[in-house]
């Protein structure tokens, strides 16, 4: 029996019966992959709820889910006062639909700092620092005594696998590795194999224009009291971005007008070689980064940033730490 089969409804707003579970907006792999596992979760524990993405997917989760025979989680336009929701992956307003606010929140599920995410009636939360909301998701059904089947079990390792760049991520832990280890028997996979699979399918962007790749994986942040959106490219392949760096400064410059940002900040992260290069489109951006990391941007507006993978563990808080600096 397929496990997806009620994740088949149109694009609408979250007002079927039950609850509505989603991640942030800009869907990645765990974000998609944690709303489908919790789902699940919830409808093993009698509570009736259906998977949603706020976005479209990209290379990789579309990777996975075909890989998975697993059904694309319908398009959330909107939520009001009258849903209710449960978050996984975040609990950040501002990466959530704008009647977040707004609906009834039965629970959040995530692996990042406190964001400001609040509700009007006291809620069930669990918030671990483990490398993505997966892996959460698996611990968690090991406690409720809840065996996933095999389609389930892969779409956790899949989280697991993405956000911890196959473990090479500083956000990895341990536990993270045992769980990986127990939810390749249970899906029968080879771990391995099946990272390479998503690595490969993540770095097939050469169809995506210059702004599609900024937005592929982006968030914004308030740091040092201006709006910054902090965009990670993640890829085997970094060769390819990089020599669009031209036309990828001069779509930065354009979403910073469009959306009255302060700056776009740009990180191609290069997964084999564990290194970040940090592509600058204005004076303000270069600055900020040389004070975070301690190092000159050259004159081609670039910098490689070694050891750096990950925007929640390693770019964000560096960048924090200098916007404090300058205050």
């Amino acid at each position: 029996m397929k496990l997806f089969a009620w994740c088949l409804l149109p694009v609408a707003s979250a007002s079927s019966p039950g609850l509505s579970v989603f991640g942030h907006k800009v869907p990645d792999t765990d974000t998609v992959t944690a709303a489908l596992v919790y789902a699940w979760e919830l409808n093993a524990r009698n509570i009736s709820a259906t998977a949603y993405r706020l976005g479209e997917l990209n290379p990789e989760t579309d990777f996975v889910l075909k890989r998975l025979g697993v059904a694309v989680p319908p398009l959330l336009a909107d939520v009001s006062a009258k849903d209710a929701v449960a978050v996984v992956d975040t609990n950040n307003p501002q990466e959530l639909p704008e009647g977040i606010l707004k609906a009834s929140i039965h629970s959040i599920v995530d692996h990042h700092k406190l964001s400001g995410l609040t509700n009007a009636e006291p809620l069930e939360v669990d918030m671990r620092p483990l490398c993505s909301a997966t892996s959460i998701l698996y611990a968690r059904a090991k406690l409720l005594g809840l065996a996933p089947p095999k389609d389930v079990a892969g779409l956790m390792l899949a989280g697991i696998l993405s956000d911890s760049l196959e473990f090479r991520s500083p956000t990895t832990t341990e536990l993270d590795k045992v769980h990986a280890g127990e939810l390749g028997k249970l899906a029968g996979l080879d771990v391995h194999e099946f990272a390479e699979g998503m690595l490969e399918a993540k770095a097939n962007v050469d169809h995506l224009s210059p702004s599609e790749l900024i937005m592929m994986d982006t968030k914004i942040f308030t740091i040092g009291g201006k709006k910054l959106r902090v965009s990670v490219m993640e890829t085997t392949k970094a060769a390819g971005p990089l020599a669009k760096k031209d036309e990828l400064v001069a779509a930065m410059r354009k979403l910073t007008l469009d959306e009255k940002l302060d700056d776009v900040l740009f990180f191609v992260v290069d997964i084999l070689k564990e290194a970040a290069t940090f592509i600058s489109s204005s004076a303000t951006a270069t600055r900020l980064v040389e004070k975070a990391w301690g190092v000159k941007v050259d004159a081609e507006g670039l910098v490689v940033l070694p050891g750096v993978l990950s925007r929640k563990k390693q770019i964000i808080p560096k960048l924090e730490a200098a916007a404090k600096q300058e205050l």
